[in-house]
């Protein structure tokens, strides 16, 4: 469940509004205005590109729908190295004005709960494009410098308690063995 601030921001819009009358949004958003996307991704991303539905659902809730992209240096938790991704997250949401109807809905749909009239832009997805990011910078292992180490490290598939990285010693003691 999401909270949404309402003031301070310069993308505000009333969702409710919007979903009444079938409308949509489209526009670039400063990446810093996603103060916890900007901590994770290197500064050459400078927008997100938002694009916004809006619609009542068969219960009458304010639903939003659309998507959000961005291109941004990504670090690689493995190689260490950034790396440029394209960062693409669908947004599927629902408006609610109050906690306790969030709560009740919380496990099958996602909501975000406005308690004003108007809510930031930023505050409707930027939790979808935190779960956009990549977990490595490098898309696939073959391409991180760093994958054939991680490889050489794990263990055969049926080898059991006795691999190296269940010793962490084993290659000082290998090491000491051959003097």
């Amino acid at each position: 469940m999401r909270r949404a601030m309402g003031t301070g921001h310069a993308f505000l819009l009333d969702p409710r509004a919007l979903a009444r009358r079938g409308g949509s949004w489209t526009g670039s958003v400063p990446v810093g205005r996603f103060a916890r996307v900007a901590d994770l991704v290197e500064s050459d991303a400078t927008t997100v590109e938002v694009r916004l539905h809006f619609e009542l659902d068969p219960e009458g809730r304010c639903r939003v729908y659309g998507d959000a992209r961005l291109r941004a240096g990504v670090p690689c938790r493995r190689c260490a190295r950034t790396v440029g991704r394209d960062i693409e997250t669908d947004i599927d949401l629902l408006v609610l004005s109050g906690e306790s109807e969030a709560q009740a809905l919380t496990p099958r749909y996602d909501t975000c709960v406005v308690t004003g009239q108007r809510v930031a832009v930023e505050a409707l997805v930027e939790d979808d494009v935190l779960l956009g990011l990549p977990e490595y910078g490098c898309a696939a292992g073959a391409e991180c410098p760093d994958a054939h180490s991680a490889a050489r490290h794990a263990s055969p598939a049926g080898e059991s308690g006795n691999s190296r990285s269940d010793r962490p010693f084993a290659a000082l003691a290998e090491l000491v063995g051959r003097r």
